[in-house]
């Protein structure tokens, strides 16, 4: 059985049923989704597990907050990573996010 694996990004200019994408491999397919809110988030977390996904890593837009009540609404069941940066850094990301 393939394993799968999914990285979500959020943002609210996101559309969700456009700006999705899978590759797929001889062992794994490798999903993209995105979601405009946590509230969608959480939702796809859930449908992750109920369709067998095995891992699941988010962009930078969570906080570890919103990560571990990812964890919790998926009753521990998706292994679940974020994506995180070094505090030197934080100006030169918060400049890139402010554009735009």
């Amino acid at each position: 059985m393939k394993r799968k694996f999914a990285s979500m990004f959020m943002n609210p200019a996101y559309r969700p049923e456009l700006h999705q994408t899978v590759f797929e491999t001889a062992h794994q397919d490798t999903h993209i989704f995105t979601v405009r809110d946590f509230e969608e988030a959480v939702a796809l977390a859930q449908r992750l597990v109920e369709e067998g996904f095995g891992a699941l890593e988010v962009c930078g837009a969570f906080r570890p907050d919103q990560v571990r009540a990812l964890i919790e609404a998926t009753d521990n069941r998706l292994a679940i990573g974020y994506s995180t940066h070094f505090p030197e850094q934080d100006e030169m990301f918060a400049a890139f996010f402010r554009k735009g």
